[in-house]
């Protein structure tokens, strides 16, 4: 480099004004929260990211919360702060405690207008609460319509409201949370149907990764019974890392949450750590019958669980 353009560079730095910093500062640098899942882990490329924006998004009943809680419960062991924003008044204590989480140490809110929804989440940012999730975006409603009667629908009123209050969020992800929307998709009207989220199209452009929600197929025990089903996650979008445009399919138990073991079970077989022939498979010197039969394996012995863990990558 030129030493005028050095001296140009130090003038610059030197203009606190201007709020500049070198680009390998490390003031711009970022850490991720785990999801403590190997497969999904790897997908994003190691978690959420902090100082930045991450939106969960897809059908009802798919498990995005649950996914959020999750990312909720590796941050409290990291001893970040968590905040849960409950525009849709369906905050479970019991249901959260269940996922993991040590709700006294959550800070919820349930806001009646968006406005105080937002308000909540930029004051938890500027204090440097290391972990937010709003959910969900579909239940922000501006004061402009909130008062006003039932049947007041002026044209993208949401869209609208979310395009001018998101920006407003952007400067205080220096503070280092990691802030987490979710978000649902609807079917637009009309002769062709079309995914659409409530809010429009202004979270996905601010947001630096995307991770779309779908269920894909059953987990089912014998005689038929639904337990679960296989969450299809898909990076749609991601400025963070991470195995862009690709998906993991994670097993998930509706009366215990993601199946961890059956999730390191899954990868260490793409990585043949474990081989499968039939109904049999292969752990060592181990022959086990049937994918239960090698999950109980691994839960009455947690060194061997522990083992296989370890070797995952």
């Amino acid at each position: 480099m030129k030493d005028n353009a050095k001296d140009v560079i130090e003038q610059l730095l030197g203009n606190k004004r201007l709020n500049l910093k070198r680009g390998n500062s490390t003031e711009l640098d970022y850490d991720k929260i785990p999801f403590g899942i190997p497969a999904l882990d790897k997908l994003t490329g190691g978690g959420i990211a902090k100082k930045r924006i991450s939106l969960l998004y897809g059908p009802p009943n798919v498990g995005k919360s649950f996914l959020a809680s999750q990312i909720a419960v590796n941050a409290q062991h990291n001893d970040d702060l968590v905040g849960w924003v409950d525009t849709e008044q369906s905050w479970d204590p019991a249901w959260m405690e269940k996922c993991g989480l040590t709700t006294e140490d959550v800070l919820v809110s349930q806001p009646t207008i968006g406005e105080e929804a937002f308000e909540t989440v930029r004051e938890m940012m500027m204090n440097g609460v290391g972990l937010v999730v709003l959910d969900s975006m579909a239940g922000l409603v501006p004061s402009a319509v909130y008062e006003e009667e039932f049947g007041y629908n002026p044209m993208a009123w949401q869209a609208r409201f979310v395009n001018s209050s998101l920006p407003k969020l952007l400067p205080h992800l220096k503070n280092g949370t990691a802030l987490v929307l979710i978000n649902q998709i609807r079917s637009s009207l009309g002769p062709v149907s079309i995914d659409a989220m409530p809010g429009g199209l202004a979270q996905t452009f601010f947001a630096h990764s995307l991770l779309q929600v779908k269920r894909d197929g059953w987990i089912e025990e014998p005689k038929g019974t639904k337990v679960g089903f296989d969450m299809d996650i898909r990076l749609r979008k991601t400025k963070i890392g991470g195995e862009h445009w690709n998906n993991v399919k994670i097993p998930f138990r509706i009366e215990g949450g993601i199946d961890v073991v059956e999730s390191f079970i899954r990868e260490a077989l793409t990585q043949d750590l474990i081989s499968q022939r039939g109904p049999w498979y292969m752990y060592g010197e181990e022959k086990i019958q049937g994918m239960n039969g090698l999950k109980h394996f691994f839960i009455e012995n947690p060194s061997r669980l522990e083992e296989l863990k370890t070797s995952v990558t």
